[in-house]
């Protein structure tokens, strides 16, 4: 059986930063519902409550306390949840059924809101994917990709006709800029400053305004996209970076779309749940192990903490790795005596 790393989180000073406003709407439901069913209380509402909870602390944490009604928890809702699937992931070391009952004991609360006529629609029902083989397997995989695979990624986006522009350019901005994908969707062609090769102002989460940074590289494809673009598409009317065309009109492409084709991207490395996360872990940690600067690695992934890189964006090293940084530092102290 493999072994259970319990990580002590939820601390009383954590607890504390829960938004008020939505600690009560959680206890309005958990009232309602242990009344119709009180022979439950003390088991599974219990669960249910740590599960709730552990989210609010999540959302205090990562996105401000927004707001559990908001307009803008509604709008982020799929990226809200994918980021605490990978957070109870990463830092929490959950299993995959552990992380399948929290979205559950979260989705519960929503239906429930509907039916008190409190929201007129659930924020992620049908919209979000599980974790799947929750029974048979520890964690869901989370990649870091090696060099290898990044140069392989980028000979079948060349090679493979399956694969377009837009897949090329949405690697490589995802590559280089380290950004969440609900950011990327959001860039701008009005807001590309070609001199210094950056987006600027772009709206992450919580609001907040942050620069995209792409290489020189990617700067070349993206203007050969924008030629693309001006020849064959909406001679860059449209205002977006990702396009696409349906409802017989050129719009910005959505999130969910991008999302797939990232999906699909990885499926020349052989990763079949490969997503855009691991590409902005990849970065991150490439950044900290190529300069040593935990602080630097941070700044450049908006995380307000150094410990919410090291815990989930850094790749753990190998107990060989270990080995040999012990033999290193045996010579050292001999070669000092």
């Amino acid at each position: 059986m493999a072994k259970i790393t319990k990580i002590n989180y939820f601390t009383k000073e954590r607890k504390a930063k829960i938004c008020p406003d939505n600690q009560e709407k959680y206890s309005k439901y958990l009232k309602s519902n242990i009344i119709k069913n009180k022979d439950v209380e003390s088991t599974t509402f219990k669960s249910y409550e740590s599960n709730f909870s552990q989210f609010l602390v999540f959302l205090a944490e990562e996105w401000d306390n927004i707001g559990l009604y908001s307009k803008e928890f509604f709008d982020n809702a799929i990226d809200i949840m994918e980021s605490f699937m990978t957070f109870c992931q990463n830092t929490l070391k959950n299993n995959k059924k552990t992380i399948n009952n929290k979205i559950a004991a979260v989705s519960t609360f929503y239906l429930w809101s509907m039916k008190r006529g409190l929201i007129d629609r659930h924020p992620f029902d049908k919209k979000l994917d599980r974790m799947k083989g929750a029974n048979e397997e520890q964690i869901i995989n989370s990649y870091f990709l090696t060099d290898e695979q990044i140069e392989q990624i980028r000979e079948g986006l060349k090679n493979n006709k399956k694969y377009d522009i837009i897949d090329k350019l949405l690697f490589e901005v995802l590559l280089d800029s380290a950004n969440r994908i609900g950011c990327v969707e959001k860039l701008k062609i009005s807001n590309l400053d070609i001199e210094n090769c950056v987006f600027t102002n772009v709206r992450e989460k919580r609001g907040y305004l942050v620069d995209v940074a792409v290489s020189e590289e990617t700067l070349q494809l993206i203007q050969e996209w924008f030629e693309f673009r001006k020849e064959k598409l909406d001679n860059l009317e449209v205002d977006a970076l990702f396009l696409s065309y349906y409802g017989k009109k050129f719009r910005k492409m959505s999130k969910g779309t991008l999302q797939r084709r990232i999906r699909l991207i990885g499926e020349i490395i052989g990763l079949e749940d490969f997503h855009a996360h691991c590409v902005r872990k990849t970065t991150l940690n490439n950044i900290y192990e190529k300069t040593g600067d935990l602080s630097l690695a941070a700044e450049y992934g908006n995380h307000r903490s150094t410990e919410t890189t090291r815990q989930g964006y850094i790749r753990p090293i190998s107990k060989a790795q270990v080995r040999e940084k012990i033999k290193e530092m045996i010579n050292m102290r001999k070669e000092n005596v």
